[in-house]
């Protein structure tokens, strides 16, 4: 039996209170399911970049399952396939089935153990490797989505994506956070800001790159994870302090290690932000931590360069040097590059001499004062 209209009407207005105040989605999903004989709806964005899943509401599904889904299969082989899917296209199983989907976990742990059946979903907004859809589905015992059905999701998704584009444009958060999101753009080592539960909100193009093209760091599950286990413990101990220890003071940040496996790696800096004045700039991201990582074989060619030749340093002294310059000691830095402890002890024993310095802070004082934080055009 069809739905009347003042059904289809009242979901429709649903959708719409959610654009104002997204808490309303569970009692939109109800609708929605009851308006597509779907017991089971949901509606969230799957952030490809990070591999992570952002749920706005979810109807009828098993809610230890849907932990489960959260923790593992924010990516998976079925909505993989969906989410490449035009905009505003509605699609169901038949569309995006695959012998890969048939084969995976997701498929033998979460979908057969709930006995879910055909898929009805429809993606309502893109930004960039972000996706944000609504999708519904039917058990096994009840008949696949038929073209009627189709014909009424149809009607129903353009107001699904207008209630998004209308959240979006409202989000505020978007709009005070531009100017930020320019200026963290353009420093020259990755930025990464973690929520106050370690994941992370947002990271600049320097970060990006450093995820994409190394072995030293990855976004796990939304979290930052150095590729070297102690790294890895080292990162996720000094996170939690940032962030949770509040009776602590907001000292300058811990500085951490992350070697590559192959005599190099990165430099990570973890500051507070959840304090005093920090937390008013932080606000846009909601982000209680930063972590701010440095590729010391990556530095600017000025003044990198042009100090090393200013005070004649060779060229393992200004590796020395630059493995120091984000607060490592000497034993760290010499962990970084792969050399002894006693040759960087020596390099940084010349590169004193040179430079008319006797202690790490004046050297590391003496070289911040001629380095830009930012890249150069």
């Amino acid at each position: 039996m069809a739905p009347s209209f003042e059904t289809f009407s009242k979901t429709v207005e649903a959708v719409y209170d959610c654009a104002l105040n997204p808490g309303r989605w569970r009692e939109a999903l109800r609708l929605i399911g009851e308006l597509t004989d779907s017991p089971n709806v949901a509606v969230g964005t799957v952030d490809y970049s990070q591999e992570s899943l952002t749920n706005y509401g979810y109807y009828g599904y098993d809610s230890a399952y849907m932990k489960v889904y959260f923790e593992e299969f924010a990516v998976n082989p079925l909505m993989s396939v969906g989410q490449r899917k035009p905009v505003g296209e509605v699609y169901t199983s038949v569309d995006i089935m695959s012998q890969k989907f048939i084969d995976s976990r997701f498929h033998h742990e979460w979908v057969k153990p709930q006995d879910l059946g055909d898929l009805l979903a429809v993606n309502a907004m893109r930004s960039g490797r972000r996706v944000t859809g609504v999708c519904c589905n039917r058990n096994r015992a009840q008949p696949f989505y038929v073209h009627s059905d189709l014909e009424l999701f149809r009607q129903l998704s353009p107001h699904v994506c207008r209630a998004f584009a209308i959240a979006d444009s409202l989000d505020l958060r978007n709009v005070h956070s531009q100017t930020l999101e320019s200026t963290l753009d353009a420093l020259a080592c990755g930025v990464y800001l973690a929520d106050r539960q370690g994941r992370v909100v947002y990271m600049n193009r320097v970060a990006e790159d450093q995820i994409k093209g190394g072995k030293a760091l990855r976004i796990v599950k939304s979290r930052i994870s150095p590729g070297n286990p102690r790294a890895r413990e080292l990162m996720r101990c000094a996170l939690t302090e940032a962030i949770v220890d509040e009776t602590k003071p907001p000292l300058g940040g811990t500085s951490l290690a992350i070697p590559d496996g192959e005599a190099a790696g990165l430099v990570a800096t973890i500051l507070p932000l959840d304090r005093g004045e920090r937390r008013g700039i932080s606000a846009p991201f909601a982000a209680a931590a930063a972590v701010f990582v440095q590729d010391p074989n990556l530095a600017p060619t000025y003044p990198g360069e042009a100090f090393a030749k200013l005070y004649r340093l060779t060229g393992a002294e200004l590796r020395v040097l630059l493995a120091m310059a984000p607060g490592l000691g000497v034993k760290e830095a010499a962990a970084m590059l792969g050399v002894g402890e006693v040759t960087a002890r020596t390099h940084l024993q010349h590169i004193f001499s040179k430079t008319g310095t006797s202690k790490q802070t004046e050297l590391l004082n003496l070289l911040k004062n001629s380095t830009p934080p930012v890249k150069l055009a």
